[in-house]
């Protein structure tokens, strides 16, 4: 065993004793070269190689970063714009409240309010359905207002929805009066025209700018604003005299009405 070592000693310190002899003599310079030509490239190419995954990685990181931002970025923009667009519709229903309220300080009518749900009908004959029905107190031939302006009258109720006769229909017909000379006849519609103010016999006055009302009749309450004289057409042959009304809201972007259910007591 000992004989074994000192062998495996001698043998290790013969192989140290070569190398430094080649290293004076220049016997180690295949090894150099070998080194230089071979070795330390191979290695620096690997080492460049491992740089460069690295630095893609670190740019992959970063944009993944980035997009995430990013991404973070414009659900928080999209949650904005969803407030705002709140804010707004809540302001605009706030501007109708107000409307509504100020009409009503006139008049003192009960009014439930309803939103549009759904507009309807053929070319001579519209309607607009509405959120409150029977279950809120509604019946047929109500009034319904917007901005304190008569658009139509409740024609047919269910628990949940009602349908609503508009004003512009051509066969819908409300009994009214002219605010200032007090002349009384009969509001229809006209599609794409406004209204027609007939029926107003020639004794009486209506003059252009002068405001028409409704008169009272079945639950639509007296006193209610339907549009204003444009023009006024009278013949002396004629029993009759008519006007023709503007309308003082479009009704065909309307959102919220109100019922007006009865008078405050």
């Amino acid at each position: 065993m000992k004989r074994q070592q000192s062998l495996t000693i001698a043998i290790i310190c013969s192989i140290a004793l070569f190398i430094i002899a080649l290293k004076y003599l220049g016997g180690l310079w295949p090894f150099r070269v070998v080194n230089d030509q071979i070795l330390n490239p191979v290695g620096s190419a690997f080492s460049s190689f491992g740089r460069g995954i690295n630095e893609n990685f670190g740019i992959i990181t970063r944009a993944t970063g980035l997009a995430k931002e990013n991404k973070t970025q414009a659900n928080e923009i999209l949650a904005l714009k969803n407030q705002l667009s709140t804010l707004k519709e809540v302001a605009n229903e706030n501007d109708e409240l107000r409307a509504q309220l100020n009409f009503n300080e006139r008049l003192k009518l009960d009014l439930t309010a309803a939103r549009v749900v759904s507009s309807e009908g053929t070319s001579l004959r519209k309607f607009i359905t509405i959120d409150r029905g029977r279950n809120s107190g509604l019946k047929e031939g109500m009034a319904v207002v917007s901005s304190g302006v008569l658009i139509g009258t409740i024609d047919r109720v269910e628990d949940f929805s009602s349908t609503v006769f508009l004003s512009t229909d051509p066969d819908f017909r409300i009994r009214a009066l002219g605010q200032d000379g007090r002349a009384q006849g009969i509001v229809r519609g006209q599609l794409g025209q406004g209204y027609l103010f007939d029926k107003i016999t020639q004794a009486e006055s209506i003059k252009k700018g002068e405001l028409v009302i409704t008169a009272g009749s079945g639950l639509v309450p007296k006193g209610i604003l339907i549009g204003e004289v444009e023009s006024a057409s009278k013949s002396d042959n004629a029993v009759f005299q008519s006007a023709q009304l503007r309308p003082l809201v479009n009704i065909s972007s309307l959102e919220i009405v109100f019922v007006v259910t009865g008078l405050k007591q």
